[in-house]
């Protein structure tokens, strides 16, 4: 890392941009006093985030913005910008040039840049401290400050040779690391207070939750249950619907089957009230029955004509008295009183078989009567004519047997029908009398099953009701698989239903009066106990964080203990070579303290003192030296702190002024020596320093108080002065 150039613009002197390149390992900068020159090194320790402004000669911030003069007005602001080459990457930034800059208005803003990027000083001071620079520090020793490193305090010189040996880093880290074990255990006590805030109201929860959990276990179970109680109940009503819409089909066509088959049955009746005492076959019957009866009475006539008829074949016996007329007159008598008797046998009678079986008798005795009658060749005219009459009777009497017969079997065949069709019309009313039963009892039958109907609609309606207040208390889920159940499940038993009906029932009572938990408290809880668990891995993390913080704390400062051991080693060797060479023998050391004071008490460590010893004198403390002596001291450790650990560049301000002729040589020896690793910015007045510059820029000012560059590189003087 080199410094390439240093850019001003409206600080203090340098009202104009001024651009000092650094293109020489050595660089001088000359000019009379009040030309300022020495604003050159103060701009440096401005630009690089330097704070106290006493060290910058300024009191205030508009100090260092141009103040205006004759010719130029006053700036509104002022800036200052370094320019690092970075190639080799010392800076931990990706760029192989680096831009540090720092602006101050009159207004009150005041902000830094790096590489033209707003950055806060914060940032930068990190970044500076990566690249072991910084705004005080070994490296920018302004007019006045050679001697500060004898003149510290035994702790400020302690930093002093921290810095050159490149330990600032670690102290700005520990300082870092302090702060946020600060903040750690501020964020921890915070933290803990809270955690012992909430833990109490997070047991309240707690049991809350507990009272939640068991609610939704309640819920859980009764889920279960419910979708296996309901489903089977959903399984029962369908079945029931179906079987009831099965049976009311059944029921409603067996219904109009029978209507229909009442509807004929009343036709038929209607036909058969022909058939009745009153209709026309009924008179036909009682026509025939009285015609018979006429009949009956013309017999009973003719009868009586026979019974004459024998009165006067008596009679005729009793006047004839002859044997042969007496034999004749006792067979036709003894006939006579065979058909009085047939005739007394069936005499009143309605019976035609009986009838016809005596005209038959009465047949076959007038056949002798005629027999007789042919063979008797004597007769009187009386019973001739009686005879005569008497065969018409008998004929008449065949006759009226005939018609008699006849009408029985007109009678019997009409009644018969009569009979038949009254029987064919009780067996209509019977049949009419069954229908109507049996519609009365499908009929009854329907009613029942609208009945059914009406309860399972009931039961439904419960059923719903009864789903609905179990969905509310668990989810519509259930009411939704309930609802949405393709296949019907009546698997339960009687006693299994009874049982899971009593069960769900505790359980809704029991949710019921458990207020169902509240969402809210459950809400809070998960809230409090994700804040107390955040809690409770937060105070984990920051005490992990607090000991790793304390454990980083302690091997930096052990790092910086061993690493400072080791430096103060090879500055002390390199402190004694310089005195040496200066003073031409002697003793220069730098000692630790040897006892703790109440610095080491209050944790601040152990000082630096410096020990020396003049030759050829008893000079022993720092007090007894004179201002060449502590100037030549100065400056032998000042170089051999920069031997140790070379920074990439150091600017000197006027720290030989104090120096002889003699004592000027040796100190250009020693710049020349300084600069094959270090670049140096010399500002001087000295001709032996001058001298070893390889470029030299000259500072001057007009009566305007404007300071300007005048440069020449020693090189290109030789080589014109040669021409």
């Amino acid at each position: 890392m080199r410094l390439k150039r240093l850019e001003l613009a409206g600080f203090k002197s340098f009202a104009k941009k001024t651009t000092l390149s650094f293109d020489s390992p050595i660089v001088g900068v000359v000019g009379p006093n009040g030309s300022g020159k020495s604003n050159v090194a103060e701009a440096c320790r401005w630009v690089l985030g330097e704070q106290s402004l006493k060290s910058l000669r300024g009191r205030k911030g508009e100090d260092f913005i141009w103040h205006g003069g004759a010719n130029i007005a006053r700036a509104l602001r002022a800036n200052v910008n370094v320019v690092f080459d970075n190639s080799d990457r010392q800076f931990p930034v990706d760029a192989p040039e680096i831009s540090i800059g720092r602006e101050i208005s009159r207004t009150g803003g005041n902000q830094y840049f790096l590489n033209q990027a707003s950055i806060r000083l914060k940032d930068l001071t990190e970044l500076l401290h990566q690249a072991s620079l910084g705004p005080s520090g070994y490296h920018i020793i302004t007019q006045g400050e050679a001697d500060k490193i004898l003149l510290a305090d035994p702790i400020d010189r302690r930093r002093l040779v921290e810095v050159a040996l490149g330990l600032r880093i670690y102290e700005w880290q520990i300082s870092e690391t302090e702060k946020k074990l600060e903040r750690t255990e501020e964020n921890l006590k915070q933290a803990e207070l809270l955690r012992r805030e909430i833990v109490p109201h997070l047991k309240f929860l707690e049991k809350e939750v507990e009272k939640i959990e068991r609610v939704r276990e309640w819920r859980g179970e009764l889920k279960a249950l419910g979708t296996e109680y309901f489903l089977n109940e959903r399984g029962r009503l369908d079945q029931a619907l179906t079987e009831l819409k099965k049976n009311e089909d059944i029921t409603v066509g067996e219904l109009t089957r029978l209507v229909t088959a009442q509807n004929e049955v009343s036709r038929i009746l209607a036909e058969a009230k022909t058939f009745h005492p009153d209709s026309p076959t009924d008179s036909r019957i009682t026509k025939l029955e009285k015609e018979f009866a006429e009949l009956v009475s013309k017999r009973e006539g003719v009868m009586r004509q026979v019974g004459r008829l024998e009165g006067i074949i008596e009679s005729e016996k009793r006047q004839t008295g002859n044997s042969e007329t007496n034999i004749a007159t006792s067979k036709v008598a003894g006939w006579f009183d065979s058909i009085n008797k047939i005739l007394d046998g069936v005499a009143g009678s309605e019976n035609l078989a009986a009838w016809q079986a005596a005209l038959a008798e009465i047949k076959k005795i007038t056949k002798e009567v005629e027999s007789f009658d042919q063979s008797s060749e004597k007769q009187t005219p009386a019973s001739s004519q009686a005879k005569a009459e008497y065969t018409n009777l008998v004929a008449e009497l065949d006759k009226l047997s005939s018609a008699l017969t006849r009408l029985e079997i007109e009678i019997t065949e009409a009644k018969k029908d009569f009979e038949e069709k009254r029987h064919q019309e009780s067996e209509v009313e019977k049949k009419a009398v069954e229908l109507r039963f049996k519609i009365t009892e499908e009929q009854s039958k329907l009613s029942n099953l609208k009945l059914e109907k009406d309860r399972l609609g009931l039961h439904e309606a419960d059923f719903a009701r009864e789903l609905g207040e179990v969905g509310v208390l668990t989810d519509r889920e259930l009411v939704n698989e309930v609802k949405s159940a393709r296949a019907a499940r009546a698997n339960l038993g009687d006693k299994e239903r009874a049982e899971t009906k009593r069960k769900i029932d505790r359980l809704k009572m029991m949710l019921e009066e458990s207020g169902l938990g509240s969402s809210d408290v459950l809400g809070e809880y998960e809230e409090v106990k994700s804040r107390e668990k955040h809690l409770e891995s937060e105070v984990s993390d920051l005490k992990v964080t607090a000991r790793s913080l304390e454990q980083v704390k302690n091997e930096l400062k052990q790092k910086i203990e061993e690493e400072f051991k080791l430096g103060l080693h090879k500055i002390n060797r390199q402190f004694q070579e310089f005195f040496e060479l200066l003073f031409g023998g002697g003793k220069a050391v730098l000692n630790v303290e040897s006892s703790k004071g109440e610095r080491e008490e209050l944790g601040m460590g152990q000082g630096l003192e410096v020990d020396i010893n003049l030759p050829r004198k008893r000079v022993r403390g720092l007090d007894m030296l004179s201002g060449g002596e502590r100037s030549l001291t100065s400056i032998a450790l000042l170089f051999a702190l920069s031997q140790v650990k070379p920074p990439p560049f150091m600017i000197l301000d006027e720290t030989d002024a104090a120096l002889d002729e003699a004592n000027s040589r040796k100190y250009g020896d020693m710049i020349e020596e300084l600069a094959k690793e270090t670049q140096l910015i010399l500002v001087t007045h000295n001709r032996e320093t001058m001298s070893r510059a390889g470029a030299i820029y000259g500072v001057t000012m007009g009566s305007d108080g404007v300071s300007r560059l005048l440069s020449i590189r020693f090189d290109e003087a030789v080589s014109y002065a040669k021409e």
